[in-house]
């Protein structure tokens, strides 16, 4: 591959086995509402960082040593995933998503570390403010919003499950007919002292 190919990418933080079933669930009863949704498959569910977005082949490495250098001072942690809702007006719902609730600031410490590493770097990243959370689907059209949220109001106070973090994941995402794809390009161990 020529060093000024472009790939789209993104640093996140891996589910667990367990909470990746108990959100499979949740998207299963949300079905029911027949919303049109473009579903995250629930082996592709993650927790964003930071979204890159277009970055050249000849990016990787320097950002790879970067994400690695933020791990190394890191220790690992735990967040739980609990709670539902939406991004977007209740008639207007664009992104589902199950809620991070981290302890201390775990989540959106490392989240800051690695965008300042990637601003670092002369990346540039999303102007939002971060809020950790997983998403579950994209809501397509408005038909049978009102019965989509209704389901995710009544999942507010669910628990999902817990998530031990040990590792940065620099990831590549492929757009496919069939759906989205993604490849691990590097991992970084959180190996800072607890």
């Amino acid at each position: 591959m020529n060093p000024d190919d472009v790939i789209r990418s993104f640093v996140a933080i891996e589910i667990s086995d367990g909470v990746r079933e108990a959100l499979k669930a949740l998207q299963q009863d949300l079905k029911k509402a027949g919303a049109r949704v473009g579903w995250v498959a629930p082996e592709n569910i993650h927790l964003t960082l930071v979204f890159l977005g277009d970055v050249f082949l000849s990016q990787i490495e320097p950002l790879a040593k970067s994400l690695d250098e933020v791990a190394a001072r890191t220790a690992s942690f735990s967040y739980d995933v609990a709670g539902s809702g939406f991004f977007g007006s209740p008639r207007a719902p664009r992104v589902l998503w199950a809620g991070v609730k981290e302890q201390g600031n775990a989540v959106t410490g490392l989240q800051a570390r690695v965008e300042a590493a990637v601003r670092g770097l002369g990346m540039k990243t999303e102007e939002r403010d971060f809020h950790p959370h997983l998403t579950l689907g994209r809501v397509r059209t408005r038909d049978r919003v009102d019965e989509l949220t209704s389901r995710l109001a009544s999942a507010t106070n669910a628990t999902y499950g817990s998530v031990d973090v040990h590792r940065l994941l620099l990831m590549q995402s492929h757009l496919e007919h069939q759906g989205v794809r993604y490849t691990v390009l590097h991992e970084s161990a959180l190996k800072g002292a607890t």
